[in-house]
């Protein structure tokens, strides 16, 4: 198992290397020497991130609130949906655990796309070009606050080629004038 997982991060690494150039780069007309990996040590250049995240919050009157996650694809990747099988690709979020909110129900997402992917050999639920997540919460406080978490996912390309992300997310919330502390 040891040497498996050892494996599974060197792919990813490697597969991770592979792409560092592919994601809205842009023509280089200086005369600067190139890493070979497609990041310099100038700013303009981007590592691979053919997924975007920006996260918003949907406040109404009545105490909740609409936590809100869209991804932005690059043309020809997929993301995977939360709801892949067994040990799948799935996309998972995570939030701290805070005294000033908690959470309503799951994590919602958008329409998928339902195909057989033969890498994985199982049908699989992904999104292509957006994908929009939503996860309800009760606030519990009057004073504005931060939620922190994480999102653990995986984009691929239709021939197998895939990136493993875990990035930190983060919403600022408006406390709720209708709680009594």
């Amino acid at each position: 198992m040891k040497i498996e997982n050892q494996l599974l991060s060197t792919i990813l690494l490697l597969n991770f290397l592979t792409f560092a150039s592919c994601s809205e780069k842009k023509p280089d007309t200086s005369n600067k020497t190139k890493n070979p990996f497609g990041s310099a040590s100038n700013t303009e250049n981007k590592i691979l991130q053919p997924c975007r995240w920006t996260f918003t919050v949907e406040q109404s009157g009545n105490g909740e609130a609409m936590l809100v996650s869209t991804a932005k694809l690059d043309s020809g990747w997929h993301l995977y949906s939360q709801h892949i099988p067994g040990k799948g690709p799935s996309t998972e979020f995570t939030y701290d655990s805070l005294q000033t909110y908690r959470l309503i129900g799951e994590t919602e997402e958008g329409e998928t796309i339902k195909k057989y992917d033969s890498n994985l050999e199982m049908e699989v639920l992904y999104f292509e070009r957006d994908a929009v997540f939503k996860q309800k919460i009760k606030l519990a406080s009057k004073d504005d606050f931060i939620i922190n978490g994480a999102i653990d996912y995986m984009v691929c390309l239709d021939h197998g080629q895939c990136s493993h992300f875990d990035e930190e997310i983060s919403f600022t919330v408006k406390g709720s004038s209708s709680i009594t502390n």
